[in-house]
């Protein structure tokens, strides 16, 4: 139907909005950008940590679980931002083995620093919009979020589909063959 169809043409303009703002945030000219503009040197992937981090004290494990990333990795670019005295480690209280990282003034100095020009460059983007549509787009946001969120997961679409599932690589066995992964796995594969 018409309306099935204008529907979609919607949502397939929000995909690609939303496609457009992440390669946007996360694109390399723009970071560079920011760093011109605010005489900061901090990578992109430094940035994200300190994000991750903010207020909270956090140990490695918990960092890559957050940024999604291998504990190895999460480990070097701590200890990197450690080394130029972003953050810093101390042992957890409860368990002497664990470190925790926590954001040290200078880090919060640089944080803010970036966070405070990407908020005056958001800010002046939206400086054309009336007021009430700046409101609407805001709670608008806020609640496709929320939405986002709390969403069950979406079973496969059947042959109805508009998209078609991209195929397995060819080195990959046929879903059906693969292991499933539950608690079971999982927690085998952690203690490992």
């Amino acid at each position: 139907t018409v309306s099935a169809m204008s529907r979609a043409g919607v949502v397939e303009r929000i995909e690609r909005a939303l496609g457009e703002l992440v390669r946007l945030s996360s694109s390399q000219r723009v970071h560079a950008e920011r760093l011109r503009a605010t005489g900061l040197d901090i990578s992109r992937s430094e940035f994200r940590f300190l994000r991750t981090i903010g207020d909270d004290r956090l140990s490695v494990s918990q960092v890559a679980q957050i940024i999604g990333l291998s504990q190895p990795t999460a480990s070097r670019t701590l200890r990197a931002l450690e080394g130029r005295a972003l953050v810093s480690r101390a042992s957890v209280e409860f368990d002497g083995r664990v470190a925790a990282y926590a954001m040290t003034e200078q880090g919060r100095r640089v944080l803010h620093r970036l966070e405070d020009h990407m908020h005056r460059q958001l800010t002046s983007a939206l400086d054309d919009i009336p007021a009430s549509k700046r409101t609407e787009l805001a709670d608008q946001l806020e609640d496709l979020v929320g939405r986002l969120k709390a969403a069950p997961a979406v079973p496969p679409a059947g042959p109805t589909s508009a998209r078609a599932p991209a195929p397995a690589p060819a080195s990959m066995p046929p879903a059906s063959a693969r292991p499933r992964s539950g608690p079971l796995q999982a927690s085998t594969r952690q203690g490992a």
